[in-house]
């Protein structure tokens, strides 16, 4: 994306290109470790654990959603911005964390109540005192966002990442049960706010201005609205699978929902969370954005694309060997759900664009729509048990996604050829791939080895090689642009350990 960001936007292309950079190692290191944690919590607790969680985040979740009231992409997208809009905003979100956390505890008997188990309650009231725990460091997040200075920011989300998983990890060796991922979680909100506020030296001043408030909040209430009525239309299953099916099927759809979101949230997200500030400076220039949102899609489709398509094919295999057995059930919604992660890979870029060019009003009418297609789409499905969830929810958003991704491409004169040429190289060598890992796992369980580890192993190594051979095939250009992209990587600062342009 740097290329494309040439010229009097130098610095910013520079700036978003280190930051991409270092969102890839932020991710990678996250990733990692947030897989491992899974993995190792998978065998110490059972599903109904997580399913337990997964019940009492339904409601922290919601209020999570509007907790920030859009005032972080307001700070982001907002061009001119003082102490006081900031000062403002930071009590705001304090206030908003103490007033949601004393109603997340008023409504734990309702939701004890609702899913039949009161052990809910319990888990509810204990970990929505993160609202409270994570509250000072939101607009430190922001401010760091809006500067550009990803470095500090992939340093921070590395160690929440790693506190949680070690306190989580810890207790559950210790016999915790589901206490272990409700501690974990508080402990990593804990750590956050430490680390956000010792890479970023501001500090708020003991003021609050309605005024200065107001005018980022009329920018953040189509921002919050939208998040809030998106949270309903992402959260739906788990409450009607959480009502209708209970704790367990919950905790095994969770991990099923939680693999095809691992790219979703460790590569979409830290794509978006660089393009939405570098793209909110040339908001007015649609030719540029043209270029750089074509661009982030063709390489959010070249990472994701082949992990899902590898996913859904390997399912029982990876299942069995990193979960073990008592996760089996969650092969079929996985696979089916891969659908669902590619199409969410791509389409949340949508966002960027729409908030970057002022219009978080068309992301709110959307996800309205949306929502109501979701509820009939999961009462429906969940006849079926969960497998019938994931089909209705996947059927949904192949039918709904290219209708707002049109929408975003209309907003900035993108055509659905120019589109599609983006995604191209992606589609057809993630289909190379996926068809040479099938012809050799069906080759390898007759003729070589029962080993679900074996064949794990050896159709990963397969699959990349597949892949890599047919994107050379298609002379697709990513791939000459590697060494380029590494040196200007280096240019802005992301070898020497400097992110360009801002501090650490």
């Amino acid at each position: 994306m740097g290329r494309e960001m040439s010229g009097p936007g130098t610095r910013i292309g520079e700036k978003a290109l280190a930051g991409i950079g270092w969102n890839s190692l932020s991710m990678i290191v996250r990733q990692t470790s947030q897989f491992v944690a899974t993995a190792v919590l998978a065998r110490l607790l059972l599903p109904s654990d997580f399913g337990l969680v997964g019940m009492a985040a339904i409601v922290t979740g919601l209020v999570y959603s509007v907790r920030e009231m859009g005032l972080s992409a307001a700070i982001v997208q907002r061009e001119e911005l003082d102490q006081m809009h900031l000062s403002s905003s930071f009590w705001a979100n304090i206030i908003g964390g103490l007033v949601l956390f004393g109603l997340c505890a008023s409504v734990a008997p309702l939701a004890a109540r609702f899913f039949k188990n009161p052990v809910v309650g319990p888990v509810l009231i204990i970990s929505s005192t993160s609202l409270v725990i994570s509250s000072p460091g939101v607009v430190h997040r922001a401010t760091l966002l809006r500067s550009l200075r990803f470095k500090a920011i992939a340093a921070a989300e590395v160690g929440t990442s790693l506190a949680y998983g070690l306190l989580a990890i810890t207790m559950a060796a210790l016999g915790f049960g589901v206490w272990s991922l409700v501690g974990g979680t508080l402990f990593g909100s804990a750590v956050g706010v430490a680390l956000w506020w010792s890479v970023l030296r501001w500090r708020p001043a003991m003021r609050f201005s309605p005024q200065k408030f107001l005018e980022l909040f009329k920018f953040g209430a189509n921002v919050m609205g939208s998040g809030l009525v998106g949270y309903f239309s992402q959260n739906v299953d788990y409450l009607v699978i959480g009502r209708r099916l209970g704790a367990f099927p919950l905790g095994i759809y969770t991990l099923a929902f939680k693999l095809i979101s691992f790219p979703l949230t460790r590569v979409s997200y830290m794509v978006t969370d660089v393009t939405f500030p570098a793209f909110s400076r040339i908001q007015g220039e649609d030719a540029r954005l043209r270029r750089g949102y074509t661009k982030t899609v063709r390489y959010l489709s070249l990472i994701i694309f082949p992990l899902l398509s590898g996913l859904m094919i390997l399912a029982p295999e990876f299942i069995s060997v990193i979960y073990g057995p008592k996760w089996t059930p969650a092969i079929l919604p996985l696979r089916i759900m891969c659908v669902l992660g590619m199409l969410k890979g791509v389409g949340t870029t949508v966002g960027s664009v729409l908030k970057a060019k002022g219009r978080p009003d068309v992301e709110l009418k959307y996800n309205f729509i949306f929502l109501a297609g979701m509820i009939l789409a999961v009462f429906l499905g969940s006849r079926y048990g969960i497998a019938g969830v994931a089909l209705g929810i996947t059927a949904l958003a192949l039918f709904a996604f290219p209708v707002i991704q049109w929408i975003t491409n209309r907003m900035i004169s993108l055509s659905s050829r120019e589109y599609m040429a983006a995604l191209a190289p992606s589609l057809a060598s993630s289909a190379f791939m996926s068809a040479a890992i099938y012809l050799w796992r069906m080759l390898a369980r007759a003729l070589v080895a029962e080993s679900n580890l074996f064949i794990l192993l050896s159709s990963f190594v397969i699959g990349v090689a597949a892949y890599y051979f047919f994107l050379r095939l298609l002379h697709v250009e990513e791939l000459r642009e590697l060494p380029g992209l590494i040196s200007r990587l280096r240019g802005a600062g992301l070898m020497r350990g400097r992110a360009a342009g801002g501090g650490g």
